[in-house]
């Protein structure tokens, strides 16, 4: 996991989301233990939750909580069990147990480090909603898929050219469709895996400074899955079905992604601490979000004007409210 220096925003709202202001009669905790979703709630999460679902969640009282407009403040996506298998394949991590992998798991953000989280632990807040993305995705406003996000599919990173190309799904979608259209289809599963770039020696290997472990095998290529999130927006905006299950993999495989190389492409949006978790849900499912009003607008984040996504976005959007508890 990575880890960086926090500057001086950063370092106060890390110390704000620790103290809880009651306004009447006047006190204040620091670290409170208690919240307002309890045992029966999470049991109603539990039975109702699915993998792609999208959490977002409250805190009543806690100071950061006010520096960030709307009624939800964090937001996360259920990926449901993620295997260490899972983990060494997709993220080409060594040692897998260090990024809590189980059954029931939410991916999200606390800070700029993307973690795992039992949902059990992912419950312990004062406000929670389940939104869901429907099973039948199609287009809702006959809109085209937004400039921003084509320059994206179209140019994520350099690919490498001499990269070897391996299928490893066959289909997506099972349709009648034309021959040519399913054509495209089967290509959007097609993975490709890079070459091993060897890292110059250092001039002074004794006096070199210890990093982090890396993956020592060759990542999973961004091109492959980035032209699957192509053709996934694409034929949505073709006015097409698709179902969500069918393409959830890919979601789950950018996803696990992140936990060992997060994303540098900004979509336009302020890159700000308090607002990284809806970046990162946003990242992963940014195939469908465009569909769904789900982009950057301008909001007061922490006393300054900001182009972000905030929790209740997610909220406000064309999704299926699943449940909700009492806010």
């Amino acid at each position: 996991m990575q880890t960086h220096k926090k500057d001086s925003s950063e370092k106060l709202l890390t110390v704000l989301g620790d103290i809880k202001l009651f306004k009447w009669p006047w006190f204040m905790v620091y670290r409170p233990r208690s919240f307002a979703i309890k045992g029966h709630h999470t049991r109603e999460v539990i039975n109702l939750v699915k993998p792609g679902d999208i959490l977002v969640r409250s805190f009543n009282h806690y100071l950061n909580s006010y520096f960030i407009p709307g009624t939800f403040k964090h937001v996360g996506f259920y990926l449901g069990e993620v295997s260490e298998a899972h983990l060494r394949q997709f993220a080409n991590i060594e040692h897998p147990n260090q990024f809590n992998p189980g059954k029931q798991r939410v991916i999200h953000t606390t800070g700029k480090q993307v973690l795992l989280e039992d949902l059990l632990d992912f419950c312990r807040c004062d406000g929670l909603a389940i939104l869901r993305f429907p099973r039948k995705l199609k287009s809702l406003n006959n809109q085209q898929v937004p400039e921003i996000l084509s320059a994206y599919f179209d140019n994520p990173t350099q690919p490498d050219e001499t990269s070897e190309e391996s299928e490893v799904v066959k289909e997506v979608v099972e349709t009648e469709k034309p021959k040519k259209l399913m054509a495209s289809l089967k290509q959007i599963f097609n993975f490709r895996k890079k070459e091993d770039k060897k890292e110059p020696e250092p001039e002074n290997p004794e006096n070199e400074v210890s990093t982090p472990e890396k993956p020592a095998k060759p990542d999973a290529t961004l091109a492959a899955l980035v032209k699957a999130e192509k053709n996934i927006a694409q034929y949505i905006a073709q006015g097409k079905v698709i179902e969500f299950d069918k393409i959830f993999k890919i979601l789950y495989r950018v996803a696990i992604k992140e936990l060992s190389t997060s994303h540098d492409y900004d979509f336009g949006m302020d890159n700000f601490y308090a607002t990284r978790c809806t970046e990162l849900v946003y990242f992963m499912t940014k195939s469908l979000c465009w569909n769904y009003g789900i982009e950057a607008e301008p909001q007061r984040v922490f006393l300054k004007k900001r182009l972000v996504i905030t929790p209740d976005m997610f909220v406000d959007a064309d999704l299926e409210e699943v449940w909700k508890s009492e806010i």
